[in-house]
């Protein structure tokens, strides 16, 4: 098997001794090199949906990034705002770097136009097509089921339905929230704490505290990171029945206790599906280093100062419908292998070291905070027995989630 480790300039000495290390572990040849990005465009990124939610509406701004950046550079300083039927203005502030967000809550109405306004801090203009908001199609209904996915897994598929008897809807995209509840398979009652060390002991003093319950039981979120889209355009009646919009494997964290879906549904104009279906078709290219490679993506967004600068992104009014469903892992998947950690209890060995010494790399144990103690046996006031413990993300659920449970949580 051959790896691909890629060097990008301004690495630190330490990250390259870190993937050097790594690399003494695989199998194979490696041939490290360079990557860099040639005929480099500097685009302004552009994504916003304003919906018919009221609601503090959003602007994500961002600039294209080379290949061997870390990622993208928000475009900071810039001057936002929507604007209404040529006279209502919606003025957005920069909240953290990157993101703008509508000082007033305010939703888009059906009959009207809006229009994107954007001006950097070096005095470049930017202008969306005037759009209005498509039909408003609520979701019949979100629901799960069991079932084995092309690759032969067997999990959890969600699903929608969906029917718009006007037939006016026609275009749909869909995003989902995902919230799960994670129980530490290892949590133990008591932290192991050093109460008593020093210069001239011969060996530390222990003692357990209680732990806080707050590391038994959390609650983790994830965001549908693909685009889902489909229209009825071709059928004879805009409807929309069993389209999967989420897949969990059966062994996967997520469905290993009870799971949460918040799945929303966007009803967006035939343009905006294009736009879409073209970015979709660009995320889910195999390789960067593919024969086949799309061209720039173009949206509604233009300069207003140079008819040829390029501007990557469209400015989407939709209507949205979402719906929440919770699903227990015993109701659909109990009879199938679940999500198992690897949580083997492990005793750091003294070896030939003395007892203070033992004590010492129990300690530096403890402050590394990787590990969490577990024992059923008794603890000595000296700490003569060998001390347990196992992987923090065995023992405490922080490492996964927050112990908050969300306000829509429903057990």
């Amino acid at each position: 098997m051959t790896y691909l480790v890629r060097y990008s300039k301004g690495m630190m000495s330490s990250r390259i001794l870190i993937l050097l290390w790594i690399s003494t572990l695989m199998s194979g040849c490696i041939d490290p090199f360079e990557i860099e990005t040639e005929n480099f465009e500097n685009i302004l990124v552009v994504n916003t949906t304003i919906t018919n939610e009221m609601k503090n509406q959003e602007v994500l701004l961002t600039r294209t990034f080379r290949f061997e950046d870390d990622g993208p550079l928000a475009e900071e300083g810039a001057t936002v705002k929507v604007v209404e039927d040529a006279s209502i203005e919606y003025l957005f502030e920069e909240r953290s770097p990157g993101i703008y967000r509508s000082v007033q809550e305010f939703a888009a109405s059906s009959g009207r136009e809006y229009q994107l306004s954007i001006q950097t801090i070096d005095g470049k203009s930017y202008i969306s097509d005037k759009v209005t908001l498509p039909q408003e199609t609520l979701i019949d209904r979100i629901y799960p089921q069991r079932i084995t996915n092309n690759d032969g897994v067997e999990g959890l598929g969600i699903f929608v339905d969906t029917f718009d008897p006007t037939g006016n809807s026609l275009y749909y995209r869909y995003e989902f929230d995902e919230t799960y509840r994670v129980v530490s398979p290892k949590w133990y009652p008591f932290d192991l704490v050093v109460t008593r060390d020093g210069p001239g002991l011969l060996f530390f003093e222990f003692d357990l505290v209680e732990r806080s319950e707050d590391q038994r039981i959390c609650y983790a979120n994830n965001k549908s990171n693909n685009i889902k889209l489909t229209n009825t355009a071709i059928l004879e009646e805009d409807r929309i029945t069993g389209l999967e919009v989420n897949f969990i494997p059966a062994e996967d964290i997520r469905v290993e206790n009870r799971y949460s879906i918040l799945v929303r549904q966007y009803v967006q104009s035939r343009e905006a599906n294009g736009f879409y279906e073209i970015l979709s078709s660009f995320s889910e290219s195999e390789s960067l280093f593919s024969q086949i490679q799309p061209g720039f993506i173009e949206g509604n967004i233009v300069s207003e100062n140079n008819a040829d600068e390029k501007v990557l992104g469209y400015f989407d009014v939709s209507s949205v419908s979402e719906q929440r469903i919770f699903v227990d892992r015993d109701d659909f998947l109990a009879d199938l292998p679940s999500f198992e950690l690897q949580c083997e209890l492990f005793r750091p060995e003294a070896g030939s070291a003395t007892l203070l010494e033992y004590h010492m790399l129990i300690r530096d144990f403890i402050d590394s905070n990787t590990v969490r103690y577990y024992s059923d046996v008794p603890l000595p006031p000296d700490g003569s027995i060998p001390f347990t413990f196992v992987r923090r993300v065995c023992g405490d659920c922080t490492t996964s989630g927050v112990s908050e449970a969300p306000d829509f949580w429903i057990d």
